[in-house]
């Protein structure tokens, strides 16, 4: 006699997810620059720390900032960059993001069916304690952090998974941390698995959108503040005595958002090649990114709408027919490379001469294809903050008090949907101060700090 194996339910399967993911926490991810736990080990065995891909160059500085949105000349010129602060290019801060991953997606089931449950990128809270120069190497360690069970907005149930990420260059210099979070919505309609099957494409849409209609009217208004934003401070230096509360920053506006534009999410990172491919495994198509061989990113596979063929897991966003799979009306954005925009708005804002100490962003809702970007910002807190460090590998001894400004960030799309908030820190010179000391005294563990402290607003 012979006794089939029964498959799990949705719910057993959720809760397998949400028990086996509790049981991750406080231990090391294995995740880095390509979002494939494969790259790491190949490159890096020692760690944690693990070794990240890559260093910085003059190019792929440029690469990432321009990828980014922002073409300042401290991250672009080198002939403007050697005559400023630093001697040379700098990159933006928010280049961490592409040394190693620094998002949990929780539990991975075993095999390639995956679990019921949708990903969306939820924000990231970064801190920053010196500039990133050309010839920095990383390593970096992911930590799960926390999970956080809570209902959703649109009903039922979602998981809330923050990772605690530090970024040091080769000499052990702690250059950053990270708090991404990552949002995991369980969904019926995908059964026992990651994908959803195709008849149900459509049935329960997260937004009801269509791309939007430009009037000429709104077309000039948009197009007027790009102009009205397009002033860079530079070399200017904004003294914190000159700061009030109350004071907003020229707007900075992205135009209407392309397919194209979600070819640059990996930055200066080598996210993925052009190569991909297919074969079938326990009952399911997988597919395969990257250069033949050792390397290459791995994943389930989607049945395209229309052909009916294998499709791979990245085109829910830039793919029209695939954003259905993901409970989107229309191609969207990758928030990670959203949530580094910012960064851009207050450099311009600030000069050469200040420094983005935090900078923390809570994606609201997709930006959908053709969606504008209207991104605006206003002081809220001005202050001054004492940091202390410590002796030791990976630390910075002193005690300095540096001149802060906290700054309310918020974007919005063309129709007024708010799409992004979130707050920055600022360290500016100052007239009884100085310049900006670098870098920022540290303990060489700073300790971890929880999703409530910096998910409203982190001052």
């Amino acid at each position: 006699m012979t006794i089939s194996k029964q498959e799990p339910t949705f719910e057993a399967l959720v809760d397998e997810f949400r028990q086996r993911s509790k049981d991750m926490l406080d231990k090391e991810l294995h995740l880095d620059d390509v979002g494939s736990p494969r790259l790491t080990q190949a490159f890096d065995e020692s760690g944690p720390p693990f070794k990240s891909f890559g260093i910085l160059t003059e190019a792929n500085i440029k690469t990432y900032a321009k990828r980014i949105s922002d073409d300042n000349p401290l991250f672009t010129d080198h002939e403007y960059a050697k005559n400023g602060p630093y001697g040379s290019i700098i990159a933006p801060g928010t280049i961490l993001l592409t040394a190693r991953a620094g998002l949990w997606h929780g539990a991975r089931r075993e095999g390639n069916a995956g679990y019921p449950v949708l990903n969306f990128h939820a924000g990231s809270a970064l801190e920053f304690f010196d500039v990133i120069r050309v010839g920095t190497g990383f390593k970096g360690s992911a930590v799960a952090n926390e999970m956080i069970e809570k209902p959703g907005a649109r009903g039922g149930q979602m998981f809330l998974l923050t990772t605690n990420a530090s970024f040091w260059d080769m000499r052990g210099d702690l250059l950053g941390k990270n708090y991404g979070t990552v949002i995991m919505i369980p969904r019926e309609e995908l059964g026992t698995g990651r994908v959803m099957p195709v008849e149900r494409l459509g049935e329960k849409m997260m937004y009801d959108r269509d791309v939007s209609n430009y009037s000429e009217e709104k077309i000039s208004e948009i197009t007027d503040l790009m102009k009205k934003g397009s002033n860079r401070r530079g070399s200017e230096v904004l003294y914190w005595e000159d700061v009030n509360v109350g004071d907003e920053l020229p707007a900075w506006i992205l135009p209407p958002w392309t397919d194209q534009d979600y070819g640059g999410p990996g930055g200066a990172s080598i996210r993925r090649g052009p190569v991909r491919w297919y074969h079938f495994e326990e009952g399911h198509w997988i597919v395969r990114h990257g250069k033949i061989g050792s390397g290459a990113e791995e994943g389930w596979a989607f049945t395209h709408p229309i052909s009916r063929w294998p499709w791979s897991a990245a085109d829910e966003h830039g793919d029209a027919l695939m954003a259905a799979y993901r409970g989107q009306s229309l191609p969207f954005d990758n928030g990670v490379q959203r949530g580094q925009i910012p960064q851009g708005l207050i450099s311009n804002w600030m000069g050469d001469h200040g420094f983005i100490r935090k900078l923390q962003v809570a994606v609201r809702r997709p930006m959908y294809y053709g969606d504008v970007g209207v991104y605006t910002a206003e002081v809220v807190k001005k202050f001054e903050d004492v940091q202390v460090g410590e002796n030791g590998e990976g630390a910075v001894p002193g005690k300095n008090t540096y001149y802060a400004v906290g700054i309310k960030v918020e974007s919005r799309n063309q129709v007024g949907e708010i799409h992004l908030q979130g707050s920055c820190v600022v360290y500016l010179p100052s007239k009884k101060g100085g310049m900006v000391k670098l870098p920022i005294p540290h303990l060489a563990k700073p300790p971890s700090v929880p999703y409530e402290t910096f998910y409203r607003g982190w001052y």
